[in-house]
């Protein structure tokens, strides 16, 4: 079997792709679910004739093991509709392998950058979004889409869900530390745009990655993150070699560890997550996403 190779130019990486990893779901309410294959999180939902699922995982072999899973949760209901999250491939590169007939839903933005991109595997959008929220009913199910702005990725969408008190936003705020080298945060808006969610009336938050979290778990990651900012624009001013891995893990720890030592993976990312920050200071960030106008973006320059 040839395997969807995504960006991949080597044929060795087809065993990489086809692996098909062991998921977990759980029922979050009657019509909601949560699936996870151990690091990757992401949410399906049963609707009148079908599932609606979000994202793909992040091989050919994980989008076949989420349609297993799903097929296995919710029988004789097919997927027909699949909403990205945002563009990464890790998140949402597969679809072709998940339901390859299925209405496509994402942002704008993330839409033209899929387009522009070519990744074998990640099939373009069929419904597009634009704006910061858009309220869509597929096959019966009402569904709240918010684009707060960049956050992580592009064309971010997150879902609120009134009814079951829930919030799902990809790869933005996770209950541990474990951000790693944290590509494509953008840092300059993103506190900002998380924050902006606990307007809303949620209690439990459904991340990209990892476990479930509440509201005082969600919070706790925006400060944490917040923390990390300031403690890496303090390494400038007390002269710290801000480009060397070793100093930077040892002052953000120093720092940090005792607000937020006890979050799971403190220890072995923090380092990561200086050197990535620092760099935003440095650099100015990613792009035009992390400027004042993000949305000026690829705005005139492809069309769908």
């Amino acid at each position: 079997m040839t395997e969807n190779k995504g960006n991949f130019t080597l044929d060795a990486a087809q065993k990489y792709l086809a692996i098909e990893p062991e998921m977990t779901t759980e029922k979050l309410s009657e019509r909601l679910w949560t699936i996870s294959d151990g690091k990757i999180r992401t949410i399906f939902i049963e609707a009148q004739d079908s599932v609606i699922a979000f994202d793909t995982f992040s091989t050919p072999g994980g989008a076949r093991a989420y349609k297993k899973a799903v097929a296995k949760a919710i029988p004789n209901k097919q997927i027909k509709t699949i909403i990205y999250s945002h563009d990464h491939i890790d998140h949402c590169g597969f679809a072709d392998d998940l339901a390859a007939d299925a209405e496509i839903i994402a942002d704008e933005i993330c839409a033209k950058v899929i387009k522009i991109r070519g990744s074998q595997g990640q099939l373009l959008a069929t419904k597009i979004l634009k704006g910061n929220k858009n309220v869509i009913t597929v096959d019966g199910v009402e569904l709240t889409l918010l684009n707060p702005g960049p956050t992580h990725g592009s064309g971010n969408i997150s879902a609120y869900f009134a009814e079951e008190k829930l919030l799902f936003s990809s790869d933005t705020i996770l209950a541990t530390a474990q951000y790693g080298f944290m590509p494509d945060y953008h840092f300059a808006n993103f506190v900002k745009f998380m924050r902006g969610f606990l307007d809303l009336d949620w209690q439990t938050f459904v991340p990209g990655r990892y476990g479930l979290t509440d509201r005082a778990g969600f919070e706790k990651g925006c400060d944490f993150i917040e923390a990390m900012q300031t403690e890496c624009q303090n390494a400038f001013a007390e002269f710290v070699p801000i480009w060397a891995y070793d100093p930077m893990y040892g002052y953000v720890t120093n720092k940090l560890s005792e607000r937020f030592g006890d979050l799971e993976g403190f220890e072995g990312h923090v380092g990561q997550m200086a050197i990535r920050i620092v760099h935003h200071y440095l650099m100015g960030g990613w792009g035009g996403e992390d400027t004042p106008e993000p949305t000026v973006l690829l705005a005139d320059q492809v069309t769908l």
